[in-house]
């Protein structure tokens, strides 16, 4: 009786085991590829980004006395936006055109401290949602809307 020369076995078991080791990586790929029902996570947070962003442009366009705080704020929130919409549409590129729809123009404050409370509060909802989202995230999201709700935070406070 013969036997095989070592080297075809080996051979055979290093390509068993090759293909053996992804079986499995060919089945999580697949799984990454599903695209997920509904809308992103991420998606309330853009949208409260956009309103804060246009709620403290509205205020610095109406009272000139606030655009020398309220105008870095919208700048901030339209940043924010922008991160926001990109990890979405790379996430979630089904979600592009709900990411692209444009916003609606918030209503005209009538007196510079209801602008400015108006923007402090849109911000402290959105320091808090974005904190409680941040907890239940998936770990590569999670740093983006920590940092989003901290720079939130940290505006709120100069506003005050």
């Amino acid at each position: 009786m013969t036997r095989p020369p070592r080297r075809s076995v080996l051979r055979g078991a290093l390509a068993a085991g090759v293909v053996a080791g992804t079986l499995p990586l060919a089945g999580g790929l697949a799984a990454c590829a599903r695209t997920p029902e509904g809308p992103d996570e991420l998606e309330a947070p853009l949208a409260a980004a956009r309103a804060d962003a246009a709620r403290a442009a509205a205020g610095a366009g109406a009272f000139p006395e606030l655009a020398a705080r309220l105008g870095p704020v919208a700048d901030a929130r339209r940043a924010h936006a922008d991160a926001l919409a990109q990890e979405i549409r790379r996430a979630r590129p089904d979600r592009t055109a709900v990411v692209d729809a444009p916003v609606a123009a918030p209503p005209a404050p009538a007196a510079a401290g209801e602008a400015l409370g108006a923007v402090r509060d849109g911000l402290g909802t959105s320091r808090d949602a974005g904190r409680s989202l941040a907890l239940t995230a998936p770990r590569y999201r999670a740093g983006l809307l920590a940092s989003v709700a901290g720079s939130c935070g940290g505006l709120v406070e100069t506003l005050a």
